[in-house]
């Protein structure tokens, strides 16, 4: 390789001209003859331009030539370089090897910057362990300690900067947040290298970003694409940066310039997995606002595939396609694994609302009341919205519409200054049906239309489906309700006794009576599992009727038969909301609970379905139930069917 072609490169390198320096240096990955600063300047060159394999490829090679010369100090750097490479593409095992090799060349030298850069690099690992938040925190200290005694301003800085965001992660988010200004003080000033100036820039925006400081989030990457596109047009940072400008447009409706912008980024980072997966993430939420599921599925595969964690988008998905039972499955799983509170902050919103449509109310509310405690402890605006938010569906939900119109009015408010026109629509929907609930209906519908608009004007297709189907006239049907649930009790167990195939063969005939009955009773059927079904009737006496038949009709295939499951039945009536031909709310859950606290074999009621029936019914057992998140007590008795 010719002298001259490496005296261009080199001064393109210096330059930052990393296409130019790339360019003219990429031969000497091949060259017999080369220095290990000519390669660290390649690879250097090659990392900006996203080409991850030359990259490694260089520093590996330096750092051979640097151990052969017994260059210790500058072969750990180089080593330590090569392991931050390999943990960019989630490739632990060989970045824990290379932290390992980096380690022991510096044994019992003196303290340097290489040192610096490996506490740096543990304090990273460190957080993301079990127990490991301290330890980071501990680390991130000792980095900022070393970097002051050597007199390295981008150690410094870094520790500073780490010890901010690992605080932030932690929900110590204002101290978390005065730390990394402080480290930003000397971006902004020229005072870092590129490589450390990158990494501070996408570090900042990512916490505002997860800490829903959009408006603080959106300056700073106004900023850094900035100082990206004066770097050169790249595949490190600038690519990471644009995720995050991508969720920011999203954010603030510029839908068709976000997907342009995430679609880019996931070409200049297609060799940086982890940051390549966030990008398809993106895509995927913008495809499913715009009505594109299938499309948004396959982002959330891909973006899953290079490991990501696609929730709450890819529930979502499922939401809309109707499955919410499947989509309430998958969050569940996410969060029982997720311990971060700031991860967990960031979920439960959509796992609230998704609770709610799967009928599950119980999780609903608790998500709710963890949601507020973690928006307390954090001192978010937006959170403490959203927090607000998913109590007052949960509230509407119950039935207790008045208090929640007070909450979704006060919701409205306070996501109008920060300028998110998606969520700000679907909370004007939420106050428009509260309106309506609470007899308001003029206003209410004023609401839903402002939110139509708004939905029109995003191209927000899935929205805008959901709504039309959510109302009748304006409003989300309200109707009364007698709902039945059955249940087999100890399914689990006649498995294990007669069997799989027995099994099936009892279910199907389980289902085909059932379902006859129910029919003959004028009944609807809501949903249905392996081992019960959730049924609709317009009268007390009907449900009763067909609940009574039920149990004969058990009782006599057990006598001919020799066997049949034991069932038993929860019959309540009450207020609910149609949506979507299901019934959603407090009484649903209501009615659950009922069947749950049933006997085998018994027809429990609620003292609403006893005041509907009149002589000729036998009732017994009268009793009281507890049930979580209801402060009267539940009067239930038992009907005489034998």
């Amino acid at each position: 390789m010719s002298g001259s072609k490496v005296t261009v490169g080199m001064k393109a390198w210096s330059t930052h001209d990393w296409s130019t320096a790339y360019s003219e240096l990429e031969p000497l990955l091949r060259a017999p003859k080369v220095e290990p600063e000519q390669l660290e300047a390649l690879a250097e060159s090659a990392w900006w331009l996203g080409k991850v394999d030359d990259t490694i490829a260089a520093r590996e090679r330096a750092f051979s030539m640097y151990v052969d010369s017994d260059r210790d100090v500058d072969a750990a750097r180089v080593a330590i370089q090569v392991a931050e490479n390999h943990a960019q593409r989630l490739e632990s095992s060989e970045a824990r090897g290379w932290m390992r090799r980096a380690a022991r060349l510096l044994d019992g030298l003196r303290e340097t910057a290489e040192l610096g850069h490996l506490r740096r690099l543990e304090s990273v690992v460190a957080v993301g362990a079990e127990g490991g938040f301290e330890h980071a925190l501990e680390l991130a200290r000792e980095v900022q300690r070393i970097g002051k005694v050597t007199g390295n301003r981008d150690l410094e800085m870094l520790g500073i900067h780490d010890q901010g965001r690992f605080l932030v992660a932690g929900g110590e988010v204002a101290e978390g947040l005065d730390l990394m200004e402080e480290a930003m003080v000397s971006v902004v000033t020229g005072e870092l290298t590129p490589l450390v100036t990158g990494r501070i820039y996408c570090n900042m925006i990512e916490t505002c970003a997860s800490t829903a400081d959009y408006r603080r989030a959106s300056e700073w990457s106004d900023r850094a694409m900035r100082w990206c596109e004066e770097m050169g047009h790249a595949g490190g940072y600038p690519g990471v940066c644009r995720v995050r400008r991508s969720e920011l447009m999203r954010l603030r409706g510029a839908w068709p310039a976000a997907e342009a912008e995430a679609n880019r980024a996931a070409d200049e980072l297609r060799d940086f997995g982890p940051y390549m997966a966030e990008a398809f993430n993106e895509v995927g939420l913008l495809r499913l606002h715009r009505g594109d599921l299938d499309g948004a599925d396959e982002a959330f595969r891909r973006a899953h595939s290079l490991g990501a964690n696609a929730m709450p988008g890819m529930a979502i998905a499922k939401v809309a396609r109707g499955q919410p039972d499947v989509a309430h499955s998958m969050v569940e799983s996410v969060l029982s694994g997720t311990e971060s509170p700031l991860a967990r902050i960031k979920l439960l919103p959509a796992a609230v609302e998704i609770a709610l449509e799967a009928s599950a109310l119980e999780q609903a509310r608790e998500h709710s009341e963890e949601l507020s405690t973690l928006a307390n402890d954090f001192g978010s605006e937006l959170f403490s919205s959203f927090a607000l938010q998913a109590r007052a569906r949960v509230l509407t939900a119950e039935g207790r519409h008045e208090e929640a119109l007070a909450i979704h009015r006060k919701v409205v408010e306070s996501l109008i200054p920060h300028g998110l026109p998606y969520e700000i629509a679907r909370a004007r929907c939420d106050l428009g049906f509260s309106l309506i609930a609470n007899d308001i209906a003029d206003l209410g519908r004023l609401e839903l239309d402002t939110a139509r608009e708004n939905f029109e004007r995003l191209g927000a297709a899935t929205a805008l489906e959901w709504l039309q189907r959510s109302m009748v006239d304006g409003r989300r049907t309200q109707i009364a309700s007698v709902m039945m649930f059955t249940d087999m009790v100890d399914s689990t167990r006649l498995i294990g006794v007669i069997g799989d195939k027995a099994w099936a063969d009892l279910v199907a005939w389980h289902d085909r009576k059932l379902r006859m009955l129910v029919d003959r009773h004028h009944g609807r059927e809501m949903d249905h599992t392996g081992d019960g079904f959730f049924i609709a009737f317009d009268r007390a006496t009907d449900a009763v009727r067909c609940g009574i038949e039920i149990q004969r009709a058990l009782h006599q295939h057990r006598r001919e038969s020799g066997f049949s499951p034991k069932v038993r039945i929860g019959i309540h009536a009450g207020v609910v909301l149609e949506s979507e031909k299901r019934l959603l709310g407090h009484n649903v859950h209501l009615a659950a609970r009922i069947v749950s606290a049933a006997e085998e074999d018994e027809i429990l009621v609620s003292r609403e379905i006893v005041a509907e029936l009149g002589p000729g019914y036998g009732i017994e057992a009268t009793r009281t139930l507890t049930v979580k998140g209801v402060d009267e007590p539940v009067e239930v008795a038992s009907i005489v069917w034998s």
